[in-house]
């Protein structure tokens, strides 16, 4: 009884109406329906009846109607109910649909299907009179929950009136039915008829489609759409098969068409950029390579050509850098490039965007620090560099300083970083860096107060790692006044950091033997599974994390570690160990930082339609 209550009474709130007719006796009206509310509130549904029943008879409020109606379902009086509505129909004939749909349930509800067919058949003979009717006994129809005879009422109006247009409604009434076919009919004929509806069909059609699983009623709407587009059909039927493409993640069969559009003259230029976007978002580095590539071909006096370079060069870089077998010489093409590219930036606001991204390919995949340094020192005195630029270069030049053993210099520059863009994420990222550095140094305490101050940083990111940053100083200098664990973990850190893997992971082999019940130790396993994977050991990986899961379940790294592996897992396309290690994220640790996108990759990997 509660939970019908619930539901009548929360219909009724939402239901807002213009005030009720004036009468001489309004305020004693007012005042009845005030009470009347309250005894409905109560579930006192005969007061409700007692105090409402003489103004129901000459009202025209329609929350009266509602209290009366509601009071004599939940006691079910059923014909008095059927009364109500047909005296309110008579009383109120532009809401004559809501009404009559009203009567149609009572009868329902009392299994009175003859009356119920009866009234039905009353209800398409007024259609038949006035198609445009439908509309009003449609919605009625559907909001009931009536959808068959929702759509029956549809169809009975085009039958009589075939210009009218009932597209939109009828497509949700086919989805509800779980006839996709004739739902994918009615988009189309909703994108045909009415070019408005196009960003309302890419819209519905993306609440459907999961990106990498096949859908065959969605194979036939793009062979229609195909063939629709061979036989002349307008333009924004390419663009609603691009969509489709887009949201399966089917970048290649999208660049595909919007090439044969460009070179037909169709298109503006943004769509290929924005496709490009998408397949860089979604990981496929070298497909987005290869738009940009396709952009920055069409010549200098493109609208898109620079960024298009730009964008181009950090694909293939991001390319490299995924694959395990990345050789030297396409590093050293690459570095070729962009300086070939970087001289035609030159007095350009944008020659950062090359020169920055170009020094890393030198200094940490090519091993010339010294070319790397030249470039980002020769990035802070010129005029044309944004101070944001500036900022990123020095923060670049630092890295390249711990990286190379320079801590206490690195310093100096995260800090002539932070100085200047103190407020903004570019200056909290040198504050957390410049933290990072003093930790790898073994300026602990120092370090500490700058990780607890960014734990409020804007950048979430940055935030969430100087939460562990400072927990894991915390929590390993509370039992350990001389530090040593510690700082052995903040060596072979750095070491990892600066990719010098084997001295690393020796170190932690010490700490693992040499301090086994000491609170670092499960951040020594953490950081040997990092280790394993940057040397693309991910079996290993595994099994490390899965010891930091099992052996200190209570620590703030399990949800770290269930992440890494569910990551992991899946790029190995082992699907029900990803999912495994996703549930227990999400369910186990609700408020990690990481539970949000591990129901999203779990909700994906069991195939999930998400919005």
């Amino acid at each position: 009884m509660k939970s019908l209550f619930s539901i009548l009474f929360g219909l009724l709130c939402l239901w807002t109406f213009p005030a009720f007719s004036q009468s001489p006796n309004q305020a004693n009206d007012a005042q009845a329906l005030a009470l009347a509310k309250q005894y409905f509130q109560d579930q006192e549904y005969e007061k409700v009846i007692d105090k409402l029943e003489d103004l129901g008879e000459r009202s025209v409020e329609p929350q009266v109607y509602q209290l009366l109606f509601d009071s004599y379902l939940v006691l079910e009086e059923y014909r008095d109910a059927i009364k109500l509505s047909r005296d309110w129909a008579r009383r109120l004939p532009g809401r004559k649909a809501n009404f009559e749909v009203d009567q149609l349930y009572l009868h329902l509800k009392q299994e009175d299907q003859r009356d119920a067919e009866k009234l039905m058949e009353s209800i398409l003979e007024i259609i038949d009179r006035s198609p445009g009717q439908a509309y009003a006994y449609g919605k009625a129809l559907s909001d009931r929950g009536y959808t068959q005879r929702a759509l029956s009422v549809y169809q009975h109006a085009l039958k009589e009136n075939s210009n009218m247009n009932f597209d939109y409604q009828m497509a949700l009434l086919f989805g509800e039915l779980g006839d996709i076919p004739k739902m994918h009919e009615m988009y189309l004929q909703m994108v045909e008829r009415t070019p408005g509806y196009l960003a309302t069909v890419k819209a519905l059609l993306a609440q459907s489609i999961e990106a990498g699983q096949r859908d065959e009623n969605l194979e036939l709407l793009k062979q229609e759409i195909i063939k629709r587009i061979q036989s002349g059909a307008p333009e924004r039927f390419n663009e609603l098969l691009i969509h489709i493409y887009s949201q399966e993640e089917n970048f290649r069969a999208a660049f595909t068409q919007l090439r044969a559009l460009d070179r037909q003259g169709r298109l503006e230029g943004k769509e290929i950029s924005n496709l490009a976007r998408l397949a860089y978002n979604a990981g496929d580095f070298d497909l987005a390579a290869r738009i940009y590539k396709y952009e920055l071909d069409k010549g200098d006096s493109y609208s898109y050509y620079q960024s298009s370079v730009i964008a181009w060069l950090d694909s293939r870089k991001h390319s490299l850098q995924e694959s395990e077998s990345s050789t030297l010489e396409a590093w050293q093409s690459l570095a070729a490039d962009y300086e070939q590219y970087g001289k035609g930036f030159r007095g350009d606001p944008f020659q950062a965007d090359l020169m920055i991204p170009l020094a890393e390919v030198y200094a940490y995949r090519l091993n010339q620090a010294d070319t790397a340094e030249a470039i980002l020192t020769s990035l802070f005195d010129r005029s044309w560099i944004g101070e944001d630029d500036q900022a990123l270069a020095q923060i670049a030049y630092a890295d390249l300083l711990l990286f190379t053993g320079r801590r206490w210099d690195a310093i100096i520059y995260y800090r002539k970083a932070e100085k200047a863009l103190d407020q903004s994420v570019i200056g909290q990222e040198a504050k957390f860096k410049r933290a990072k550095a003093a930790y790898y140094v073994g300026d602990f305490q120092w370090a500490q107060g700058i990780f607890s101050v960014l734990k409020e940083s804007t950048s979430k990111l940055i935030a969430n790692d100087a939460m562990q940053y400072s927990l894991l100083i915390t929590d390993n200098m509370a039992l350990d006044s001389t530090t040593e664990a510690l700082e052995a973990y903040a060596r072979a850190d750095l070491f990892y950091y600066r990719e010098i893997y084997d001295s690393a992971l020796a170190i932690l082999e010490v700490l693992d033997i040499g301090y086994a019940d000491h609170p670092i130790a499960d951040e020594s396993l953490y950081l040997r599974a990092s280790i394993k994977r940057a040397q693309h050991q991910d079996a290993e990986a595994i099994k490390l994390w899965q010891r930091v899961v099992d052996e200190y379940s209570d620590d703030i790294l399990v949800d770290d570690a269930l992440y890494e592996i569910g990551k992991t897992e899946e790029k190995l396309n082992h699907t029900d160990a990803a999912m495994k290690a996703y549930e227990q994220l999400f369910t186990e640790h609700v408020d990690s930082f990481f539970a949000s996108d591990a129901r999203k990759a779990y909700r994906r990997l069991r195939g999930d339609q998400i919005n």
